[in-house]
């Protein structure tokens, strides 16, 4: 390492206490996001930590020319979002406000060294921590995804081991929630054991909930009314809660009638109404 990189590597580290609180305050109120400004102190300090330890990563490649060190911590910290819930957007929102505050700093480094810093010097540094952000930030997003996928699929595991996929509120009405996308559900053996178990419960009125459903196409949309449409043949009210504006276009492009069957924006909301209603 040239004495010019050495002298930006130690200058970038003096500075890591700075940095992390202009990040810190740039934050804005993000309802249920650990980043929200209204965190409490212990969040706050928490977060002071991580960026830290993000610095002192992204610094140490001036010094060693090695990417090698990123994955550390993209994988700790991915983990820790996907298990909060936190969306992935808004992380990458975060890291592109700290590089805007990250390079900043190496231009304030630059003009006080302006004499000794040639242009081949400052190319070499802005590429270099240029693709240690975004080597960090794929590594970010390949660790978050692998999380979200596994918590996705222990969740529809766990739905689909269940032996009483329907959920009892009242004696007469019933919750089915579809977690992950519908085409997991798609067998007979399934849709024979929500017909059987209402019955069996003697409901009047199941609750489909799609809150948990990410993304739907024509053929799963038509699949889903062909359910509700085999629980009134058993005099069974469908209600749907948590339906998705693409899940309605589609509805609405198949030609299904929405009129006869009831929705919600939120399942508390149905379950409100309806167990008020009996």
């Amino acid at each position: 390492m040239d004495k010019m990189t050495q002298e930006l590597h130690d200058f970038l580290l003096q500075h890591v206490n700075e940095m992390a609180q202009e990040w810190l305050d740039s934050r804005e109120i993000e309802e249920n996001s650990v980043y929200t400004a209204d965190a409490s102190l212990e969040v706050t300090e928490y977060l002071r930590e991580q960026n830290h330890y993000f610095t002192r990563t992204i610094v140490k490649v001036l010094k060693d020319g090695s990417f090698k060190n990123l994955s550390g911590w993209a994988q700790e910290i991915a983990t820790k979002r996907a298990r909060l819930g936190n969306p992935l957007y808004q992380s990458i929102q975060h890291f592109k406000k700290f590089r805007f505050i990250f390079l900043k700093r190496v231009e304030v480094f630059v003009d006080l060294h302006q004499s000794s810093i040639t242009q081949r010097d400052i190319l070499l540094w802005n590429r270099t921590l240029n693709e240690a952000f975004d080597r960090m930030i794929e590594l970010f997003t390949m660790y978050y995804g692998q999380v979200a996928e596994a918590q996705a699929y222990a969740q529809k595991m766990l739905i689909s081991e269940l032996s009483t996929p329907v959920i009892s509120i009242s004696d007469t009405v019933g919750v089915l929630p579809i977690i992950g996308q519908i085409d997991d559900y798609k067998s007979n053996s399934f849709v024979e054991k929500i017909m059987v178990q209402a019955k069996d419960l003697e409901l009047s009125c199941l609750i489909i909930d799609l809150s948990g459903v990410p993304s739907i196409d024509t053929m799963m949309t038509n699949e889903l009314f062909q359910v509700v449409t085999m629980l009134e043949l058993l005099g069974i009210d469908t209600t749907i809660t948590g339906i998705r504006p693409e899940i309605a276009l589609t509805a609405v492009q198949l030609g299904i009638d929405f009129s006869k069957i009831r929705t919600y924006g939120k399942l508390k909301d149905a379950v409100s109404n309806l167990l008020h209603e009996k």
